[in-house]
This record gives C-alpha cells, structure tokens and sequence, in this order.
C-alpha cells in the first residue's frame, strides 16, 4: 500500500499534522520510535495560541478536562527580586490564559485524535533511511528489531531537533543557536494555586529558569540555556540548576519532593537549508520553528502542521509532490510567521553574548518596573514575550509609541525613587546603565574577533530584517500585525 501522507514523528507537530490530513481524506501513516504515552521533556505549558490551535484541531475539550489549571497571569523575576506579576492581553483572537498538561498525557491525547480522524500508527519504528522516487518515497525502518518499508506520496518529518529526515534532505543538525533544557518535576510544592514563575539571572542567561504548578501542588521545574559554537555551553549546567532549586526556590520545596530524575532536552533556533525537498516536509523541531524569543514549540509545531497538511492535501489532489509544489509550504510559512521568527533570532543573537548579559538584564528590569503602573505597556511587553502579539511589532516605531505608557508613575518607577527624593533617582539609573555598559565594552574589548564576528553576524540580521520589511518579503498574510490591540 502507497499512503497519501507518512508522518514521522508522533508529537504535538506530527499528530497535528496528521490529524489535519486524516481530516481531508488523506491515508495517513504516523510512525515513531517509541510506544504511547510516553514522556517528553517539556515546560508542560499551552499557551493561548495553542488553545486556539487545539481548538481548531478539534480536541480542546479533552485537553481541558485533563488539566488542574487555568493561570491568566506570571511573575516575572530577575536575579531574584519580583519585578512583575504580568497577563495575557484580552483583546486579541487567543485565550487570555493557560494550562499546564503533561506532555506525556497531552502527546498521547494528540496521537489519540489523529487516529480517531482516520490516521493509523505504527509505534516501535525507528526510521533509518528517506528514498524519494519519481512516484513515491520510501521509509527503510526498523520495527520491532525487523527491518521494513513503508510507501507514501509524501514525508513530513516531525521528529525532532535530531530529524532523520531533515538529514535525509541534506541539513546539517544543531549547526547553530541551540538551547539545552534541564527539567524536573515535584509534588506536594508549598503554592496557592497554578501558578507561573519565569526566571532570569546572570547565572544562566542568555536562557530562563521556570516554575509551573498546576492546583494540586504539582510543578515542572526547568532551566534553559542558548548557546551556539562561538558562545558554548556552560560547563556546569547541572550544577547551576541545582544551586536554582536550593537557593532561589528552597520555601517553594521545602515540603516538595521530586518525581523521577532530571531530565534534558534540546531545541534549535537556525534556519535550516531546506524545509521541504521532492516528496519530503519538515515541521515543529524538525524544521527549527521553535520561537527563538521564548523558546515556545508546541503551538509553531502546530503552526506549521496546519500549513503543511494544507498544502499536501493540495499536492496529493493535483497528483504533484514535487519540491515545486510543496514549496508552497515554505512559502505560506514565510509570509505568515518568517517576519515575527527573524524578529525573535535577532533578540537572541543579541542576548546569547554572555558579554551582554548584566547590559541585557538591566534593560529588562527597567522595562519590567515600567509595566507595574501601566496595563497596557504591560500586555504589550507580555504579548511580545509570549508571541500572542506579532513579535515584529516591536520593530514599527508607531506600534512602539502607542504601547509606551502614558502614566507618569510608570517613568518614576523606573528610575527607582526613594526617600531621598527625585535627585537621586536618576543619578543611580544613569549610574547603573553606565556601569553595565562599561562591564559589557571591557569583556568584548578582551576578545576582539569574537565580537567583531557577533558584530557583523547582528548586522547582516538587522538588515535582513530591514530588506524585508522594505520588500514586503516577509508581508503577514491572516495579517499577524492584526493581533496586536494597538
């Protein structure tokens, strides 16, 4: 048998993807390595695009029934004092909250409803091998310690920031930014109520500590960190997660006790060299969709399933699954979702110099104290970080004046005012922006050429940026700037 369309891969992007074909008619085939449920090392967190998209799926009623929370806000924390308790803006076509689900439950919910839509899935089947051929493509894999072949119109890989696939089309994997993630879970954490906390410090930035708990008391606890070759990875990431746990949330588990060991987990934010070949798509990890800003997966892997399947149920109608058809993908994606992606890798090229860090961490704490006494400042700053406003907004100087906060309390509060009045205010902000200026200056002036290459690597991204917008290359079709309330 020749199936329409072989998924390979079973997470939130693949059974999306196959969900969205088995929806349109197509004989769809999900293959993975392992058995269902299983687990994924994760956040755990669906944010409100992801609502939105399993709403369009077709399962967010089960979804829903499995979680313990609904959280509309976070606090927001740097080198460990509380600086914001923000949410989510109300006045855009997402929820204005989210749910915490383990991924090992809400995989296995996913995977549940693409073959409740008609799709068939093989589990124990570790893919080897992509063939394309002028009719079809052939999946060589090992099933159950046996060697087999599969048959299918079309691949879209789906599996992962280690794809087979991807490599099977000539990509070079984790060949640039890449994030590493530790996580760990607890029960019985001393919260009132779900809650989130996000985290930055110096001592894992460029990257961000996490605390979710649903309202049972039961928390995912992670960390991540982005480095690329000319930034590596600190050595001691273990460690500086432990010393998290210990130091900084020691009344959180004083009573808490942790389920399982650690475990690690890795994301890539490059762009591939290709994303689509004859007969083959990528989507989720797999095509690096991940969001550079915030590191968020699941709902741009779900994202790109909606447009994958779009466009093979399209080239599976027209009898034409070659790149020139399936181009089509890329292309929807581009115009969509490539401008808000571009905006979010230049803050992380920005962010991932450790020479930035204390530069960079000031400019967020100033930005944070700023949205405590204005909501509208402050759904803007979330709605960016989150990705549920258009991240590009950040770049259009009119979008950018209108967010700036109106309430004279917000400007006051940034320049940390105490009792000794007015004078000192922003005397010890012009200090503190000065020092941390001069600390980044001095470490890039050590390493000359490293800097001059970030420097130049900056450039050519702001300017890319630029061209596009001049261009309209990267033009938002569904109009992503219309999420934006300003």
């Amino acid at each position: 048998m020749t199936y329409d369309v072989i998924v390979v891969g079973a997470g939130p992007g693949g059974s999306s993807t196959a969900a969205f074909t088995a929806q349109k008619g197509l004989s769809t085939l999900i293959l993975d390595r392992t058995g269902f449920p299983r687990d994924k090392v994760c956040g755990d967190g669906l944010t409100p695009q992801a609502l939105y998209w399993l709403d369009q799926l077709g399962c967010i009623d089960e979804v829903l029934t499995h979680t313990k929370s609904c959280i509309k806000t976070c606090d927001l924390f740097i080198n460990g004092e509380l600086l914001l308790t923000g949410g989510f803006p109300n006045t855009t076509h997402y929820p204005d909250f989210c749910v915490l689900l383990d991924r090992r439950r809400f995989d296995h919910i996913l995977l549940q409803h693409a073959v409740a839509s008609g799709a068939e899935f093989q589990a124990y089947s570790l893919v080897r091998e992509i063939h394309q051929t002028p009719d079809h493509a052939r999946v060589v894999l090992d099933h159950k310690g046996q060697r087999m072949e599969v048959q299918g119109k079309i691949v879209i890989g789906a599996d992962g920031v280690s794809s087979v696939v991807s490599r099977s089309i000539g990509n070079v994997l984790k060949n640039g930014a890449t994030a590493l993630s530790l996580r760990a879970y607890y029960q019985n954490v001393n919260a009132e109520g779900a809650q989130i906390k996000v985290y930055f410090d110096e001592r894992f930035f460029p990257g961000y500590a996490w605390v979710f708990v649903d309202d049972d008391g039961f928390a995912n606890i992670g960390l991540g960190y982005a480095f690329d070759k000319p930034f590596p990875m600190i050595p001691n990431l273990k460690q500086v997660f432990q010393d998290f746990l210990d130091q900084d949330l020691c009344h959180l588990l004083r009573h808490a006790s942790r389920c399982g060991a650690v475990s690690g987990g890795a994301v890539s934010f490059f762009k591939p060299k290709a994303i689509v070949a004859d007969r083959v798509m990528l989507v989720g990890d797999a095509a690096n969709q991940a969001d550079p800003l915030n590191g968020g997966g699941i709902h741009k892997a779900m994202e790109g399933a909606y447009l994958a399947a779009e466009t093979a149920y399209q080239a599976v109608l027209r009898g034409d699954c070659s790149v020139r058809a399936l181009l089509q993908y890329q292309t929807q994606w581009e115009q969509q979702f490539e401008l808000d992606w571009r905006t979010g890798e230049l803050f992380l090229s920005v962010a991932k110099n450790p020479d930035l860090k204390e530069f960079c961490l000031f400019v967020l704490a100033n930005i944070a104290r700023m949205t405590t006494h204005d909501r509208q400042f402050q759904e803007f700053c979330s709605g960016v970080f989150s990705g549920v406003l258009s991240q590009n907004i950040c770049l259009v100087p009119q979008a950018l004046f209108h967010a700036m906060p109106r309430n004279p309390a917000a400007w006051m509060a940034m320049l940390q005012l105490d009792e000794k009045g007015l004078v000192t205010g922003p005397l010890s902000l012009a200090i503190d922006a000065m020092t941390s200026s001069a600390k980044a200056s001095s470490r890039m002036l050590m390493s000359p050429w490293q800097s001059l290459n970030w420097s130049l690597e900056v450039m050519t991204k702001v300017l890319r940026l630029a061209r596009g917008h001049a261009e309209g290359s990267f033009t938002p079709t569904g109009s992503a700037l219309a999420k934006c309330p300003i």
